[in-house]
């Protein structure tokens, strides 16, 4: 009875074992692209809307570089060496393919209806100089915004001509929708103190007028990377994802308060990916600050929690993130050692959290465009994550939004922010399975789930040691 009791007993304790630990995140694994040329940096990774294995790169040096295959880049139509973003539309442009643009660092903006194979540039009615640098790109319904180093631009002709859409003499390090249907709202991130009262501001007229936001973001922020999601279910304002020099913050108002997302390293972030299917679905990339502190972080409740994944990633300082529109998620990212120097990009298929929901159309930038609509509503009802509370961020160490540049590189590459200090530190919340049921179970409480199960099996054997 007693050898009964036992093995019954151990066979229980395996079970629960198991089920207390499941896989994790550890058990994805990075695989390597072949590395960027001359490792020049790349902060802005694009995949192809039908085949997300094949990536394009904006680098800092290389000009725009493609890859099919992973094993070796091309570099991609005639284009400056320097550039900051690429975007690509997934609707059906008026050539077939989807439009393609990028943003240069002094140079203008360019774009591609064919697939890349030919590049037209456009600096009509970028006037100044810090006009032609296009640090960021947001695309709307029959339309294209763009944050320069001297402002905001607007385009209602795919790009050919460019109007003044307020904020001149400001430089804007990112930019993007808020809200599609009217009135449509735009947030935009300013870089430097030179700032309207806030470093994140808010229209909802086109640009007439612009509104510092304040709630929820500390004064000194600085801010890398903004990305909106796809609507959730029910709902009519997207979740948008701001990434700066004291972590993650996000706002479901269309961009008018913020709260800080807690889980995270108190470092900088640099990166944002956003499931283009999924609005719980994100991903965020930093660079540490260097001393191997970065990665890649993914959230499958809106940021209410996150997990690290890393395995594989044998550069972490990330400097880009990119998410394709396949089913389990395509991820790449790139990261930029530069005291090597080298830029490795890696590739990686998220089985862990699969979307839920079928990607959005495109938007149709271009004024011919074909299909693409902005849906009112989520394809499918979605879990609600929790809305975290506007705290701010621990001071960052190391960590900063902007790669670190080594003296013999600092003079080609242009500026790029650094890391600012903050009070308040936002607490560490304990981890817990996911809203849509797709979070790991936190290490602690599966070692204490084990710890329990051995004291009540050695407990046990004594007891029934005691009985014989």
């Amino acid at each position: 009875m007693a050898v009964a009791q036992r093995i019954l007993l151990a066979v229980v304790s395996a079970v629960l074992l198991l089920v207390a630990i499941p896989a994790s995140a550890a058990d994805l694994q990075w695989s390597s692209y072949a590395t960027l040329p001359q490792g020049n940096a790349a902060f802005s990774l694009a995949q192809d809307p039908n085949t997300p294995a094949q990536v394009w790169a904006a680098t800092q040096g290389s000009g725009l570089q493609h890859t099919d295959d992973g094993k070796t880049w091309s570099s991609a139509g005639d284009l400056p060496a320097r550039l900051w973003r690429i975007a690509i539309d997934p609707s059906q442009g008026p050539q077939g393919p989807a439009p393609m643009y990028v943003g240069s660092a002094g140079q203008g903006f360019f774009k591609s209806l064919d697939g890349g194979k030919t590049w037209q540039g456009s600096v009509d009615g970028l006037t100044s100089a810090g006009a032609r640098n296009v640090r960021a790109i947001a695309m709307g319904v029959n339309q294209l915004l763009i944050g320069t180093s001297d402002g905001a631009f607007k385009s209602a002709d795919g790009g050919k001509t460019w109007q003044p859409a307020g904020l001149a003499g400001y430089d804007l390090s990112a930019i993007a929708f808020a809200r599609y249907v009217a009135p449509p709202a735009v947030v935009a991130a300013i870089d430097g103190v030179n700032n309207p009262g806030s470093r994140l501001v808010l229209t909802q007229d086109a640009g007439a007028t612009w509104t510092p936001i304040k709630q929820g973001l500390p004064v000194d922020l600085v801010i890398s990377a903004l990305a909106a999601g796809p609507l959730p279910g029910g709902a009519n304002q997207r979740p948008i994802f701001l990434a700066g020099s004291a972590g993650v913050f996000k706002s479901d108002d269309g961009g008018q308060s913020w709260g800080q997302l807690s889980g995270l390293p108190p470092q900088g972030y640099g990166s944002l990916a956003l499931s283009p299917a999924d609005p719980q679905v994100v991903y965020v990339g930093s660079d540490g600050g260097g001393g191997g502190n970065g990665g890649v972080w993914r959230s499958a409740d809106r940021g209410g929690n996150w997990t690290q994944i890393i395995n594989g990633l044998t550069e972490k300082e990330v400097t880009a993130v990119s998410v394709g529109r396949d089913n389990p998620a395509t991820l790449v990212a790139a990261a930029w050692n530069p005291d090597k120097p080298l830029a490795p990009v890696y590739q990686l298929s998220d089985t862990q959290a699969p979307p839920q929901g079928q990607p959005e159309a495109g938007v149709c930038p271009e004024p011919s465009c074909q299909g693409g609509a902005i849906p009112t509503a989520a394809p499918s009802p979605t879990a609600s994550a929790p809305t975290p509370s506007p705290c701010i961020a621990t001071p960052p160490g190391r960590g900063s939004p902007a790669p670190r540049v080594s003296a013999s590189t600092a003079a080609s590459i242009a500026p790029r922010p650094g890391a600012s200090a903050s009070a308040q530190p936002c607490p560490t919340p304990s981890k817990s399975p996911t809203a849509s049921g797709r979070g790991d179970l936190p290490v602690p409480l599966a070692v204490a789930v084990v710890v329990v199960l051995g004291v009540l099996l050695g407990g046990s054997i004594i007891v029934t040691r005691l009985r014989a």
